[in-house]
């Protein structure tokens, strides 16, 4: 039977490892960000139909990452509750 401090230290390793997975994404959504800001520039200084095809498909790519961060950080916010009502009851006794 698993006791509720191993619950909360289950708890805590998930939250640890989303944490280090934010923390990578964030860097990745930067040079993600920088990527789509280049092909930007270019489709409007060019013009070209290829050049605006690419910054559509960079926009694309930051949209999906800014995404998939927010569905992380809302699981992270869950079992931080869940961590902390777990606490709260071993707390009460």
């Amino acid at each position: 039977m698993v006791t509720e401090l191993e619950r909360i230290a289950g708890i805590n390793a998930q939250i640890a490892v989303l944490e280090r997975q934010i923390d990578q994404m964030v860097a990745e959504r930067s040079m993600l960000q920088h990527i789509d800001d280049d092909a930007k520039r270019d489709a409007a200084v060019s013009g070209s139909y290829d050049d605006r095809a690419e910054a559509k498909r960079t926009e694309a790519d930051v949209v999906r990452m800014y995404k998939q961060m927010a569905r992380m950080e809302r699981t992270r916010s869950k079992l931080v509750a869940s961590r902390d009502r777990l606490i709260r009851k071993l707390a009460a006794g």
